[in-house]
Formats: C-alpha cells, structure tokens, sequence
C-alpha cells in the first residue's frame, strides 16, 4: 500500500512506459523499486530528488508516508501541494533513470562509433597509400594532409584502455611522420618533412651557388603527354594528360579504347594518327610529378632552387619519348629548339650549360650532340659542343640498352617498362595483344634495345657479368642465353642477345620492322674507317659502340648510377603451336611468344620465368657502367679525350613502412633522383665544382669490362 500511495497522478502511464523500455530487460522490479524508495542512484542529481522528495513529506529521506493518518485542512493544503510537488521530482526522477538506464547503450554507439571514425582514417591513409605508391608528405600537392596527419591523435579516436598507450603513440607517430629518415645512413637527412637537403647542408657548409646554366632531360615515359586533338573521343581530354596525372588512370578505367588511340602512333608513318594530336607537356612540372605524391624531378628541382635557379636559367626539356629520335626532330623540332636554348643561354649569361639527363635522356643527349655537330642535323661544327656544354651528368643512363625492352616488344610483356603505379593498370586492363600493339607502335621505345650484341651480352658459353654459385648454394643460370626454351612443347633452341635480336625481327610486322631499321642499328663498330663512313648516319647516334664522343675536351661526363637491385637481365620463353622461328611473323593477333613463368625453385636467380642479375633494378649493370668505366676510356670512342667520371652508389633503401621510396639511400632506377649523395654530386656539378668530384667504384662492373672483348 505504501507504494500505492507514493505513486502520484501520471505514475501509471510512467510505470507503463518504464514496462515498455524494459518488456526485454530482466531487472524491471528492481528499477521500480529502487525509484519508489528514493535509494541513490549514482548521481548527485537523483540523490537531490529524493532529498527534496523527503522534505516536502516531512519525514527523513527513504522514510515512507502512511496513508490515512488524521491531518488539518492547513495540512491538507500543504500535503496538496507536496504531492504536487513530488508529482514533478518523480517525473524528473523517471528521466534521470531512463538516461541512468540509456548510458551503457549510449557508451556502446559512442565505441562503435569511434571504431568506425578509426576506420575510416586508417583505410582512407591505406587507400591514399596504395594509390600515390609514396609517402604522400614527399608531394607539395597534399600538404594539407601532411598538417592534418602531424596534429593527428589517435588516442582520440578509439576507445579508452582498448589498446596499450604505447602502441598508440607509435601509431600517431607513424602516421604524422615525424621520424621517417630518422635512421638513415645520413643522420641529418629527413626527405619526408621536405627539407631541401642536401642543398641546405651544401650552401651552409661549402658555399655552393648557381654557376652554370641547367637543362634537365628526363627519361622515357617521364614526360607528360596532352591531348590537342579536338575531334570525337578526343573532346573530354582537351590539354588534359593521357599519360600523366590522374587524367591516365582514369581514361584506362572508363575509356580505353580512346586512350589506346591517342598512345599509339602510326604504324605507317611513325608519327600521330589520323585526327590524334598528342604533345608533351611544357615547363618544370612537366615531369616534377608523374602524379600527385609520386616525385621524378621533384626533389632535384627543389634542391637547384635553394642554389639560386629559377625559370631563368633551369629548364626541363620534355619530350614525346614514344617517338623516334630522328622523328623528334622532324615533328616537333625538338632538338633545334634545345640548341637554340642552350645558346641563347650562353650569350645571356655567358655560362656554358650543364646537361642533367636520366634514364633514356642520356641517349637522347647522346644523339643531340652529334646531331648539333653534324651538316645533316644542327650543322653547328666540331667545336660546338666544347663551346656550349660545361658537363653531362648521366643519371641511372642506359648507354647500351635494357633487356627488358626486348621482352616489351616480343611479347607485350612490359615487366616495369612502364612507372610501377602505370604498371598496374596496364598489366590488369590490358591484354598482351593490346600491350604488344602499343609497345611496337612507340619507335623511341626502340631505341633502349640492347647494343653490342654478344660481344657485350655473351654467349651459350656464357656472358661477362655471369657469377659463379658455390657448391653449396642452388645452381646459377648463365644470362649468355638471352631466351631459354626448356619446356617441351616448344622446339626452338636458346637464343643468345644476337639470336634473341634476330628473332625480333621476325616477330614484328613489316611496318614495325621497317621503322626500326630506319631509325636504329645496334652492332659494334671495330675500326675508325667504320666511325667515318657513318659519322653522319642519325641511326648510330644513339648507339655509343658506333659513333664517337663529341670534340670536347673541355667537356666533362659524369655517370652517377646505382647497384644492388634485382634486374632483369634474360628470360625463359615459351611459344604457342610453334615448331620455328619463321612460324613468329605477327601481322595481328596476340604474340606466340610469352614469358614461361613456371617456377624453377633449384635455379638461385630465376624468378617466374625472369633471370635476375645486377642493376639498379631496371638497368643491368652492364649497360650502366660499361661505356663509363671501360668504353668511353679508350681512343676509339673517346679520341678527343673528354674526361669521364663514374661514380656508383649501393642501393640502400629503407624498410617501406617508414619510406615506400626507399628514402634518400635508394638508388634504384627512379628513386636516385631523390638520393641524398648524387642530389649532392649534381649540385656541386652545376655549382663550377665538378673538378672535385672523381670516380667511385663499388661493384665489379671493370671486372665485367675486362672479359668485354671490344678495342
């Protein structure tokens, strides 16, 4: 009866309502109760209702009202208005127990919640990762995000007590970035915070600033490419690149059998098709950046900036490397308008020019120069290189080709021809048929096929830079067999660098074919009667064992390169439903030959069909460092003695998780563009210090030399 009498008008419908939250809830009694007997809650809140409840009734707090006993009328009224009263404490005390109640479902969205928020940054940072390929901090384009990331804390985000405080501080720490560089090999560098190192370092302590002129001359598919073409699928892209920025990813994705229309090139003439205008793009950020985040020039232009350059005397000479060099020239006047720079540049300034090239643009630069020389090209005369060029610093250069070219053209099966990130759309929406069509449709592709043949690569009795297993290590496949055919269905035989060169020619179409003997030759000239006759034959100028170093003996080469990164170097093939070499001829359809990647787990250096042997991952050893510490160093190739440095680096990455670039020790193919010693070597180069800078040799490149039986 006492609970009866303490219920007050509306308690009913609270009691129903309370019922209704609580019809799945177990403890409903013991809530009612609790609520009718004023015991405390937990709150101070509750605690002050039934206090307040206590005094209106005149007795102690928890004490309960006997109903019946005798009062006055005074005692009535006042009784009335504790009722009253205690109608609106009970109703407040009924909303303080459904929050009291709510609170565990509330703490319960609250984690959920905040689990899903950390999702969402957690897999957005792995997105942004996965698709940049790079530590997103090393790009200007994103700073935002950088700052975002630095004042980031995680502890925030999840749950109290749910993980060890450590191990969200080396979360939040790993995400803001700070300590990225940290352990490098070179304490003060710190490339992720963007520190313009070394040339910070290098101004302070050794006085560097500009001297010289700078043109920089990137490799191939460095460059960006526009579209001008305004008819039909071409209208979307307007000045936007197809090769490129975000624009490529997304023309793959959605359009691609428009952007396959625009990356190929004629096959009869070599040049655009019908209704297709693709030009490289102009000025420093042609190839800063091949995307947001993923750097080429980036950091070399960052740090030529704190020397003093600017627009005014750097440049970055792109180019559209699908085509041939001979055809550079003839559409886009390429190599007439870097001459006239580089001379415009020495009467301003009176300051002969450095050339800094990477990859394929050191044959580029390599053509350039005999084509300023010669009356079929520049026609500027012996002495115009001495008088213009102060020094060719060949970065990652590819004097005499890359192995992998051949595998590109024979199959369609870039292995990284292209940039990792492009890599992956390439290799997964489109088919090798469509790869094969591109490839051969790009006849500057053509021009990093591998020179000197067997003289250079071996023979099936083996090959210059083959190294020898110990008796306890698997065996060691010899790379003087550049395609080996060891599956039984095939019946070719293994085919040596001159073989392998041969059955190219077979394979390509007659279009194909055509273009590269116009434009290319890739043997070896032994004698100066050779060096003469051709002296003015456009096709030897990219090819270092057929023509002659420049006169210019004032004139410095410098060959900075990197070592100690798994290269394709030759490869196992298979063919489809083919007993010959002649059975190859492709005038359409996808290529019989292919890449036979089946495992060979007793063979050391075989991997899914690839011979792997010394590089910078891209560039056999071979190619790198041949020309620079053997061939450039004898009368033949050298009769005006320029002076010929090579200076090699170890490839020391970091572990992926601190810098997916490898940070700035790796001297991979593209990553040597951001590694701290020949950033610092360039510098010094371009700052009249060049004479300081000498050979540095660390792999076995003059031992590969010595058994290259070449004059």
């Amino acid at each position: 009866m006492a609970k009866e009498a303490d219920a007050p008008r509306g308690g009913s419908s609270s009691s129903a309502r309370r019922r209704r939250k609580n019809r799945n809830s177990n403890n409903s009694s013991q809530n009612n109760d609790t609520a009718t007997n004023g015991k405390a809650i937990g709150t101070k809140a509750s605690k002050g209702t039934v206090v307040a409840l206590a005094e209106h009734s005149g007795s102690e707090p928890g004490t309960p009202t006997v109903t019946g006993t005798p009062r006055s009328e005074s005692q009535g009224g006042v009784r009335s208005q504790a009722l009253d009263s205690a109608t609106l404490k009970t109703r407040l005390l009924d909303n303080e127990l459904d929050v009291v109640k709510a609170r565990p479902l509330l703490a319960g969205r609250v984690k959920r919640r905040r689990w899903f928020i950390a999702g969402l940054v957690f897999g957005g940072l792995a997105a942004l990762t996965g698709i940049l390929y790079a530590n997103p901090t090393k790009s200007v384009h994103i700073d935002r995000m950088h700052d975002m990331l630095g004042e980031l804390d995680i502890s925030s985000i999840l749950p109290d007590s749910l993980l060890p405080d450590d191990f969200i501080q080396d979360i939040t720490r790993l995400l803001s970035l700070d300590s990225i560089g940290a352990d490098s090999p070179t304490s003060t560098v710190n490339y992720s915070k963007g520190d313009f190192q070394p040339a910070l370092t290098l101004v302070a302590e050794e006085k560097l600033e500009k001297v010289h002129n700078v043109i920089l001359i990137p490799g191939i598919i460095s460059s960006g490419l526009e579209s001008w073409s305004t008819a039909n699928c071409s209208r979307p892209y307007f000045r936007q690149r197809l090769w490129g920025t975000s624009t490529m990813f997304k023309a793959i994705l959605l359009d691609k059998e428009c952007w396959v229309q625009h990356m190929m090139l004629d096959k009869k003439t070599g040049l655009d098709p019908p209704g297709i205008k693709l030009r490289a793009a102009k000025g420093l950020d042609a190839a800063d950046y091949f995307i947001t985040g993923y750097w080429i020039w980036g950091k070399a232009i960052e740090n030529l900036a704190v020397l003093g350059y600017d627009s005014n005397d750097m440049a970055l000479a792109a180019y559209d490397w699908r085509l041939s060099y001979h055809d550079l020239e003839r559409r886009d006047q390429y190599f007439s308008t870097l001459k006239s720079q580089i001379e415009v540049a020495l009467r301003s300034t009176g300051k002969k020019t450095v050339l800094v090239t990477h990859s394929m643009g050191s044959q580029v630069t390599q053509y350039f120069m005999k084509w300023a020389e010669s009356k079929n090209g520049g026609n500027g005369g012996d002495s115009w290189v001495n008088d213009h060029i102060e020094a060719l610093v060949n970065l990652a250069g590819t004097p005499l080709g890359v192995p992998k070219t051949l595998s590109s053209l024979l199959s369609g099966e870039q292995r990284e021809t292209v940039q990792p990130l492009a890599n992956y759309l390439l290799d997964h929406f489109m088919n090798r048929n469509e790869l094969a069509r591109v490839f051969r449709s790009w006849t500057g592709l053509m021009s990093l096929l591998p020179k000197g043949g067997n003289a250079v690569w071996g023979d099936l009795l083996g090959a210059p830079d083959d190294i020898s297993s110990s008796d306890t290590a698997p065996e060691m496949v010899s790379y003087g067999a550049q395609l080996r055919f060891d599956d039984e269905t095939s019946k070719l035989d293994n085919q040596t660098m001159d073989d392998a060169m041969r059955l190219l020619t077979r394979v390509l179409d007659k279009d194909a074919l055509r273009l590269l003997q116009r434009d290319y030759t890739y043997d070896v000239f032994r004698t100066q009667e050779e060096m003469d006759l051709h002296a003015d034959d456009h096709r030897v100028w990219t090819n270092p064992l057929q023509h002659q170093l420049p006169n210019a003996p004032n004139m410095t080469i410098f060959c900075l390169y990197g070592h100690g990164a798994t290269t394709e170097r030759a490869y196992y093939y298979t063919a489809d439903n083919t007993d010959s070499v002649d059975d190859l001829r492709e005038e359409a359809g996808t290529p019989a030959l292919r890449i036979d990647k089946r495992q060979r787990a007793h063979l050391e250096n075989v991997d899914i069909g690839i011979v792997h042997g010394e590089g910078d991952g891209t560039v056999p050893l071979l190619s790198l460092g041949y020309m620079c510490a053997s061939g450039w160093r004898k009368p033949l190739y050298n009769p005006h003695g320029v002076r010929v440095v090579t200076r090699e680096f170890v490839h020391n990455p970091l572990a992926a998780f601190k810098d997916i670039r490898g940070g700035a020790g790796a001297s991979d193919h593209i990553n040597i563009l951001g590694n701290y010693d020949v950033t610092a070597d360039m510098l010094r180069i371009v700052a009249g210090r060049g004479h300081l800078v000498e050979d540095q040799f660390t792999s076995d490149i003059r031992k590969y030399a010595e058994r290259i039986s070449i004059p």
